[in-house]
């Protein structure tokens, strides 16, 4: 589904979260479509409809005993045409 913006779960402290930004963090950690974690590049990472969806989701797995994590708004950039 490509969606114009939606929320992903990051582990806190990555690229897109308060402590992440604050700290300079260039690379992310997100809970995929698999549930389980993996690298925000991968394109992987499960994608939430609000903020709500994705802390109800949260509330529904086992993965907050480990790790804290923070609802991140993303949004689609399309690519830009180079210009000659």
């Amino acid at each position: 589904m490509a969606w114009a913006q939606w929320y992903e779960l990051r582990v806190v402290g990555s690229a897109g979260t308060r402590a992440g930004n604050a700290s300079g963090a260039k690379e992310g950690i997100a809970i995929g479509e698999n549930g389980r974690l993996c690298a925000v590049p991968s394109g992987q990472a499960k994608r939430f409809a609000s903020e709500q969806d994705a802390m109800d989701y949260l509330a529904q797995t086992t993965i907050p005993g480990i790790y804290r994590f923070e609802a991140v708004l993303c949004q689609y950039s399309p690519p830009q045409t180079a210009s000659r």
